[in-house]
């Protein structure tokens, strides 16, 4: 295969990624089927068996395209030079903008449990857990001087709590005074208020004997 044919099976392959993607996170696994793909990436559906060998090989490389933008945002919580406190103002904010552009995640959360939107949900809960979820302890205890690892879980789990109450709310369209969290005018305050809440410290364990 010459260069300009593998630039080609390139583009046409990063186009079906990306169309895949878009549908994933738009509307949910169930509706990423192979002629939904072949119509928004402009190809015919033996297209997919061509590129990719099969549907779950292209769904794969599309969950690992979603999952790079999750990447993305974390990587504002290692800047050791950056303050704890604007490490996590950066996080949360770019959380939000993300959560933006995938609605159907955050639908998963709160409909009635079908098989796509558990399949939807596992992926959601095992970014949080394996990527984010100790990147946020730790700044957390910088910002806070906590130590008490019990409390640290905690607050980290009051965080993702208050991040996820509003976006699920949004994505549902649901009526509601959490809508008014996430727009731009109330954004920044809500995410100063959230991170100004973490210095409230009590130690849990102070009441064992």
């Amino acid at each position: 295969m010459n260069r300009k044919l593998t630039g080609i099976v390139l583009r046409v392959r990063d186009r079906m990624i990306q169309e895949t993607a878009r549908i994933i996170r738009e509307q949910g696994f169930k509706q990423a089927t192979v002629r939904a793909i072949s119509e928004r990436a402009g190809v015919n559906i033996a297209s997919i068996r061509y590129y990719f060998g099969s549907k779950d090989e292209l769904i794969g490389a599309a969950i690992d395209y979603l999952m790079d933008n999750f990447e993305n945002i974390v990587h504002y919580l290692e800047k050791g030079d950056v303050a704890p406190e604007d490490r996590l103002f950066s996080f949360m904010r770019n959380y939000f903008r993300l959560a933006n552009i995938h609605p159907a995640l955050y639908r998963s959360i709160s409909y009635s449990p079908t098989e796509d939107h558990q399949n939807t949900y596992f992926i959601y809960t095992n970014l949080l857990h394996d990527r984010c979820w100790d990147p946020i302890l730790r700044t957390i205890s910088e910002y806070t001087g906590v130590r008490d690892q019990a409390l640290l879980q905690i607050k980290t789990l009051q965080l993702f709590a208050s991040l996820e109450y509003p976006l699920i709310l949004h994505s549902n369209r649901s009526e509601g005074p959490g809508l008014a969290y996430i727009y731009p005018n109330h954004l920044d305050d809500y995410i100063r208020v959230l991170i100004a809440s973490l210095k409230t410290v009590q130690n849990i364990s102070a009441g064992k004997k």
